[in-house]
């Protein structure tokens, strides 16, 4: 009987060895079931980002047990109870992670949390989103430089017509989604430079290498348009796809490969080398700590995952004269009538994605053409043309609470910060610009879809 007891207590604790296996499952288990369609795992994005890791991880085995990250996994755990928005989870998650690394190899630096905010999508979501009014200024000065040159050049929204061919400067082709490959390849060369110098930046350095990877992309950018447009090349065609990749070498990768070195060299700092090594006392504390988070974790998703507002449908809709009025999943009213398609996408935060046309209507199959900002009834909004094959739709777009009506992501998400009322996504579709005109004029200046606000 004794016998018994004491081979089940020491199978107990042999299996004991494999805790940390067991927080890695779950782990697992939330990044790839819980956040799946929410991680995009692009190859070269992966690639990068894990070389990028590898080069910048570097730990202080002389400080383990540190339980900061602990901490920040479990204020984000709290705040997706609250909100389930997955960009929490995926926070928590992460952080968990990198808690469990630091209680076996130590204190890890912080370019590998820069590395993995680079990899998230909440980071390709924020540079497609906000670099949009970026795209549009670039194609302008593209259209005034290749102007000096003495051709005929046109330029509407992100459509620049040259001698009588188009050029639409979209996302697809703007190769501002390079940012991402751009900043990853910085991080790759800091991480590098440092290793071979022995020296670390400060992170007041770190950002302001950061800022300058944005401006060179940028620069960047700029001259792709100006190359393609100038020289004729058109989209799908091989050459169009190597002006991309050169300019990215020769404007980006090749001036950081000189910033960096230079930089680290200049303003880094000796690495510490720590000869003693830090003995673990505390190592029941931070196996119970590194158990209980992914656990908590775990059940947390399990029970929270009916509440994702992703496909609730608003129910008691009102009616409105002339109309079909639906709702339809993901809190979004449709309004359809013989000339108007309108939707109205209800954004429950700040922090919320927009459900943006330009990725909605793009699903649908459509291509976007001459975007651009206008100012129609005193409202400043986005306007755009759809088509499709021969079909050809017009459509405007903005932001709307009721109250206000703004154009800004920055506006409208700081106004929500502040307390005021949420904001909805307004898109307005028509077969005319006629008709889009005079339905945007009534629906801004009459106020017709409060109701719905």
């Amino acid at each position: 009987m004794n016998k018994g007891i004491f081979s089940l207590i020491a199978g107990v604790l042999r299996a004991g060895r494999c805790w940390p296996l067991i927080a890695i499952a779950c782990y697992g288990i939330v990044l790839f079931v819980g956040l799946h369609g929410y991680l995009v795992w692009d190859a070269t994005g992966a690639i990068l980002g894990i070389a990028a890791l590898f080069f910048t991880a570097s730990f202080n085995t002389s400080e383990r047990g540190s339980t900061r990250y602990f901490f920040i996994a479990l204020v984000f755990l709290l705040l997706y109870l609250l909100v389930p928005a997955k960009t929490f989870l995926c926070i928590s998650c992460l952080c968990g992670c990198l808690f469990m690394i630091e209680t076996f190899y130590g204190r890890m630096n912080f370019l590998p949390v820069l590395v993995l905010v680079m990899m998230t999508p909440l980071f390709e979501y924020a540079v497609n989103i906000f670099s949009f009014p970026i795209r549009l200024a670039l194609t302008g000065w593209a259209g005034s430089a290749i102007r000096i040159t003495g051709q005929e050049v046109s330029v509407q929204g992100n459509m620049i017509t040259c001698n009588g061919n188009e050029f639409s400067v979209d996302p697809a082709c703007m190769g501002l989604q390079m940012m991402v490959t751009a900043s990853l390849c910085g991080m790759i060369l800091m991480g590098f430079y440092q290793q071979q110098y022995k020296k670390v930046l400060d992170i007041w350095w770190v950002l302001s290498l950061l800022a300058g990877v944005i401006l060179l992309n940028v620069a960047s950018n700029l001259l792709r348009i100006i190359f393609l447009v100038w020289l004729n090349i058109m989209p799908g065609t091989v050459m169009h796809d190597v002006t991309g990749i050169m300019c990215l070498i020769l404007y980006v990768i090749v001036p950081l490969l000189l910033l960096t070195q230079w930089m680290v060299r200049k303003y880094g700092k000796p690495l510490q080398v720590h000869r003693k090594r830090y003995v673990l006392r505390s190592a029941v504390k931070l196996f119970l700590l590194n158990m209980l988070l992914p656990a908590v974790l775990l059940i947390v998703f399990i029970v929270n995952k009916p509440r994702e507002v992703g496909h609730q449908v608003l129910s008691h809709v009102p009616a409105m004269p002339g109309y079909v009025v639906q709702s339809l999943p993901g809190n979004i009213i449709s309004l359809k009538n013989d000339t108007l398609l309108v939707y109205i996408k209800h954004i429950p935060a700040s922090y919320y994605t927009d459900h943006n046309p330009m990725i909605c209507w793009k699903g649908s199959g459509y291509e976007f053409y001459k975007v651009e900002e206008k100012l129609v009834g005193g409202h400043t909004i986005y306007t755009a043309l759809l088509q499709q094959e021969k079909d050809k739709l017009y459509t405007a777009w903005w932001y709307d609470n009721g109250l206000v009506s703004t154009s800004s992501q920055l506006q409208w998400r700081w106004d929500v910060l502040l307390g005021a009322h949420p904001y909805s996504l307004v898109n307005v579709t028509a077969g005319s610009e006629h008709e889009l005109r005079m339905a945007v004029c009534e629906i801004l200046n009459k106020r017709c879809l409060s109701v719905y606000l």
